[in-house]
């Protein structure tokens, strides 16, 4: 999305964001791990893209810690996370305490992440 997305305003970049997140919280309820992927792939390239413009834009995915989907949600939490590592939580746990399957299981596992780092390897 480097070159391409060059010329995207974040605007843009957020609500692809969402669609994708939603792409992938369809795909979770119907346990379909192709599409899943795929959005999981190029949300990816998005937020690297955010990432690499002046600024660091990731700070725009704060705007979606209240989005109404748990997916799009966690997603943005999970990216937001090295610059907002506290609220960032507090949105992971939010869903987590929400109960609601299946964001719940991937929120969990997302927390410990975000908590505690990747685990050692042995």
């Amino acid at each position: 999305m480097a070159k391409k997305g060059e010329n995207v305003s974040v605007d843009k970049m957020l609500q692809r964001f969402i669609e994708l997140s939603l792409t992938q919280h369809g795909a979770l309820l119907y346990l379909e791990t192709g599409p899943y992927n795929r959005a999981y792939m190029k949300i990816k390239k998005l937020v690297e893209e955010l990432e690499a413009r002046p600024g660091d834009q990731r700070h725009a995915l704060i705007d979606l810690f209240d989005h109404p989907n748990p997916q799009v949600r966690l997603n943005a939490a999970k990216y937001a996370h090295p610059l907002f590592p506290e609220e960032s939580i507090q949105v992971v746990q939010s869903i987590i305490d929400a109960k609601k399957y299946p964001q719940e299981a991937h929120a969990r596992s997302a927390l410990d992440y975000l908590m505690f780092g990747p685990l050692p390897r042995e």
